[in-house]
């Protein structure tokens, strides 16, 4: 609830956890923005949910630590019945040589001690040139493989940012050279720090960012194309939020719903790799079909 949007939102866990107390599952998986479990509601939601004999932990993964391009971090909540929570191992890792955290679990805080990246049996993380592989470079506009249509003043815009990386900063030192100071707004020039990722590029080397609602518009983030004068097109992002192309995105909705429906998602595999590490640690089979 970042927006500080009404209480009603604020108290949506409670239907959570009215759902739980009538399925009387083996086993639940929560997801929202990191910032839920510093909060009062998930404290007591945890402490009303353990009442109910759960074993309850929540911990903060990054979606590229599984295979995911995109480096996403979120909270994900596991509560079960059936002992200890079964987090699931990591199968990628940053191959930049940073540290990540965690002994055995990279999707931790990222502050602390951590394992070498380079560790035998973790993949490099998933780039951007693997996520579009195949995709043509100029958008076709077939099965939602297109972009915005932007301003002529936009476009100026995009060409003066750098390609893999560049950022507004660049951007603005480009048209001020080129006699276009005056499409730099006033926001962003009165603005020095701050709001980086505004108008920049993706880099092809590296996962996407976080991958949000509107994506499509590069003015909410960086969402240009890493060489290519437009924003990422709505498959581009849905390929970065790990959706196979054979995920049907109704051609008959409006793109910003679109749009909402892949930048509110759960990447299927980091979902399918919570499920699967859920499912081995439940007893039975009988298990099983009560958690689903």
């Amino acid at each position: 609830n970042r927006e500080a949007v009404g209480f009603e939102r604020r108290g949506l866990w409670t239907e959570y956890l009215r759902a739980l107390e009538a399925v009387q599952p083996q086993a639940f998986v929560m997801e929202n923005v990191p910032e839920l479990l510093g909060s009062a509601e998930y404290a007591e939601f945890r402490k009303r949910a353990e009442s109910l004999g759960f074993t309850v932990e929540g911990e903060i993964l990054n979606a590229a630590d599984y295979g995911v391009p995109q480096r996403r971090r979120r909270a994900i909540v596991i509560g079960t019945r059936a002992g200890a929570i079964p987090w699931p191992a990591p199968t990628h890792a940053d191959p930049m040589g940073q540290l990540i955290p965690g002994p055995f679990v990279a999707h931790r805080a990222t502050k602390g001690p951590g394992i070498d990246p380079a560790a035998p049996g973790l993949a490099p993380w998933m780039t951007f040139r693997e996520a579009v592989e195949g995709l043509p470079l100029q958008a076709d506009g077939r099965s939602w493989h297109r972009p915005r249509r932007p301003r002529p003043e936009s476009v100026r815009r995009y060409k003066a940012v750098p390609r893999d990386g560049g950022d507004r900063f660049a951007m603005q030192r480009n048209l001020d050279r080129a006699g276009l100071g005056d499409l730099v707004p006033n926001c962003w020039r009165n603005k020095p720090t701050g709001t980086t990722d505004v108008f920049g590029r993706l880099w092809w080397d590296r996962p996407a960012l976080t991958i949000r609602t509107e994506f499509y518009k590069p003015e909410k983030g960086r969402y240009l194309h890493p060489s290519a004068h437009r924003p990422i097109t709505v498959r581009e992002a849905a390929r970065l939020m790990s959706f196979p192309d054979d995920f049907v995105l109704p051609e008959d909705q409006s793109m910003s719903s679109i749009a909402r429906q892949v930048g509110n998602a759960v990447p299927p595999l980091l979902a399918q790799r919570i499920a699967e590490s859920l499912a081995a640690a439940l007893a039975s089979p009988s298990d099983l079909v009560a958690a689903a």
